[in-house]
């Protein structure tokens, strides 16, 4: 029942079990020559617990992007609450655009993803890679 950040990428995909992300709410990877970044957040009621949204309990909301800018590969922290990339110290939001700083406007590129239940994922994509921190 672990639900997953599923990230597919030429159709080859990989999957970051969101426990892994409540401890890491940002990950700087690369996949299938992509650098990509995942950022994830606290705070989204979930869909499938109750009768009534509202009664459900919160789990974390989780994305990707390409972390490319121009000609740059921006790596991504989390500071004090607020997701800065370290080459210009510009803050991001969840949604993948800058919202301080010098490049304030500017928008990632989304990666193909979603959050799914491993079992069920797996169940149609058996040859996904599973991210570990053990492996970087």
């Amino acid at each position: 029942m672990t639900r997953v950040l599923a990230v597919t990428l030429n159709e080859k995909h990989r999957i970051y079990p969101l426990p892994l992300l409540k401890k890491q709410p940002i990950i700087n990877d690369s996949f299938n020559g992509l650098p990509l970044v995942v950022f994830s957040r606290k705070g989204m009621f979930s869909a499938v617990d109750e009768q009534w949204i509202d009664d459900s309990r919160r789990i974390l909301a989780a994305v990707a992007y390409d972390r490319r800018y121009k000609n740059k590969v921006l790596k991504f922290k989390f500071v004090q609450g607020k997701i800065i990339d370290e080459e210009t110290e510009t803050e991001w939001n969840i949604l993948g655009r800058a919202i301080a700083g010098p490049l304030k406007g500017v928008k990632l590129k989304s990666v193909d993803r979603g959050v799914h239940f491993s079992f069920a994922w797996l169940a149609f994509q058996p040859q996904s890679e599973i991210y570990s921190l053990k492996n970087k």
